[in-house]
């Protein structure tokens, strides 16, 4: 079961980096960065499912922070880059 969840970790940040460069060229970088930090997190799951432990643990806790970090700073940044918002450059 282990060998199946280790392959489906990387089968999902294969198909990650796939999608997430699909979404640049479709949708622009802010929304493909989120995809492709969503599939991460669903690798770093996967790959806590298949190897419980504490470095699998602190992986996947890493990728949650900075899926949120960077999630927040691109809410921001858009909110920032919208004509007529106070202190925009």
């Amino acid at each position: 079961m282990s060998t199946v969840l280790s392959t489906l970790a990387l089968a999902a940040v294969a198909a990650g980096l796939v999608v997430g460069v699909g979404a640049v060229l479709v949708v622009g970088v802010r929304a493909a960065i989120g995809v492709l930090l969503d599939f991460l997190l669903a690798a770093g799951l996967l790959r806590l499912a298949a190897e419980p432990g504490w470095s699998s643990l602190l992986s996947t806790a890493l990728v949650v922070a900075v899926r949120h970090l960077i999630t927040t700073g691109l809410s921001v940044g858009a909110a920032w880059d919208r004509p007529g918002a106070t202190g925009a450059p």
